[in-house]
């Protein structure tokens, strides 16, 4: 099969199986995916109250502490889809205030936060709009953009010299096998800044030649790419700066080093738009571009800490990003810590990722370690599951892949199952409570058998759902169609192909 028709297949199946597992939270990037579709506005005043990262300006006027990207681009389908999600949301508010039904709310869950904000919800009415919000968002904007993080992994392994069906299964394993599938989930920004990184690496490197575009036109589409991460979070400007200096490495000749400066300058015409259009956004929100939005919040916990929570690095905190029971790197992706072996293969001459590339994955991998641990905030991860460090997932996923094919298939193929296997645990279960751990994560699975975090959802909202003998069903039977979803994606065209035998 052409590598484009198994790049659309790729993309399709990575896209029924996360749309299939999305999650119900409601976090503060929805607030303005709202706003913006519903209003045109970043103002969320209506909504002050309802998340602890959304705050009030001494005018009046309501904001969260966070940059807008993420939201820019999920309020695009939502948008879209008002006409129809508009009248269902109309339609169940009346019937409610027909019965008098406004403000009953019954949700069960340990956790009190999430009761309260049910009950909040559910009495202003918008419990079926954020539901509908919640489920576009994750649809039809994060798990395509996930999807397509997997095709560009499967692009990036074909140049590296790998044959098809490698290529294939390390791309899955970077989208199914590692916390990429948890995360897609959500509507993140740490998510949206690993993608778009990563792509930017990709096609600054181009191996194999695999991305059919000039020169300066990659440039401008990897600059394009890194400033897309920064308008998602300033995390991303890691990637902006190590990028831009990988791109002057990359095209810096010995004989004429202003080979280098001339790319960076093309990567710099890319990244100026999404820096421009997120100084726009500061200045309209804010009054002025230059500070982020977290200058202007409210101390919150861990924020009291050097500037908005932001100090040096420190080592405890450096290490439990890596190995906290519940978020840690290494914890929830055991697999990724092969990566620490690849420069061995570049010492022995066998790696698929050149000496250069291998020290930049590394490196920038590193830097957002680096940088996190400074952040105090990320201790606050348990909330969700791991997400500050996402942004490395990508890299050292590459780098794991080099190791990987290099081992036995006794050892690498138990591996990629048992990543798989965690990964899918806690795709379904998300953050289980009181023990948020990956232990938690597996009992719950042991325990309560296969489950669906929406249906999850329903099912603690709903008395008659949970009641029902579909709320048993209900998983199997979703999992069924989209077995048979991805079934067929691999199968329609595939006999039609076939040479027909001559009479």
């Amino acid at each position: 099969m052409p590598a484009r028709g198994i790049a659309i297949r790729l993309f399709l199946t990575c896209w029924v199986i996360f749309s299939l597992h999305v999650a119900t939270d409601f976090a503060r990037e929805h607030y303005l995916v709202v706003s913006i579709a519903e209003q045109g506005s970043f103002r969320l005043d209506e909504y002050y109250g309802l998340h602890p990262d959304i705050f009030q300006l001494p005018d009046g006027h309501a904001y969260h502490g966070a940059n807008p990207g993420i939201s820019m681009m999920a309020a695009i389908p939502y948008f879209l889809l008002r006409p129809i999600t508009d009248p269902i949301v109309r339609r169940v508010v009346a019937a409610r205030s027909a019965e008098g039904d406004t403000a009953r709310a019954r949700f069960q869950d340990l956790r009190p936060a999430r009761v309260r904000f049910y009950q909040e919800v559910r009495k202003r009415g918008l419990d079926i709009k954020f539901g509908l919000v919640g489920l576009i968002t994750v649809v039809l904007f994060m798990a395509p953009l996930s999807a397509f993080g997997a095709v560009i992994m499967y692009r990036v392994l074909l140049g590296t010299g790998l044959r098809s069906a490698p290529s294939l299964a390390g791309a899955l394993f970077y989208a199914l096998g590692t916390p990429i599938f948890f995360r897609t989930g959500y509507l993140n920004q740490n998510l949206a800044v690993a993608i778009f990184g990563f792509v930017a690496f990709a096609l600054l490197w181009n191996p194999g030649q695999q991305f059919r575009l000039g020169t300066r036109t990659r440039l401008v589409w990897g600059g394009l790419c890194a400033g897309m991460a920064l308008l998602c979070d300033y995390s991303g400007a890691l990637a902006v700066g190590l990028c831009g200096l990988y791109a002057v490495w990359r095209y810096c000749h010995r004989e004429d080093w202003t080979t280098g400066l001339k790319a960076a300058a093309w990567y710099s015409l890319g990244a100026v738009g999404p820096i421009l259009l997120l100084w726009f956004y500061q200045w309209s929100a804010f009054g002025t571009p230059f500070y982020p939005p977290q200058h202007h919040m409210p101390p919150v916990e861990w924020s009291n800490l050097g500037y908005q929570g932001v100090t040096g690095p420190q080592e405890e905190l450096f290490w439990t990003l890596l190995l906290d029971p519940r978020f840690g790197l290494f914890i929830t992706a055991p697999a990724l810590s092969l990566a620490l072996f690849a420069p061995w293969l570049n010492i022995k001459g066998i790696s698929i990722i050149p000496w250069r590339e291998t020290v930049t994955l590394f490196g920038i991998a590193l830097s957002y370690l680096v940088f996190f641990s400074a952040v105090q905030y990320t201790q606050l991860q348990y909330i969700t599951g791991i997400r500050y460090v996402i942004p490395v997932v990508p890299l050292l996923t590459l780098l794991t892949i080099a190791v990987l094919i290099r081992l036995p298939r006794w050892i690498s193929w138990p591996v990629g199952i048992g990543s798989f296997a965690l990964a899918w645990a806690m795709a379904m279960v998300r953050v289980p409570y009181p023990d948020r751990s990956i232990k938690g994560v597996l009992e719950t699975i042991v325990s309560q058998g296969i489950q669906l975090p929406a249906l999850t959802t329903l099912s603690r909202a709903s008395a008659s759902y949970a009641e029902s003998p579909a709320a048993g069903i209900a998983p199997f039977l979703l999992l069924g169609l989209g077995g048979l979803a991805v079934l067929a994606i691999w199968s329609v065209g595939r006999t039609s192909a076939r040479p027909h035998p001559s009479p």
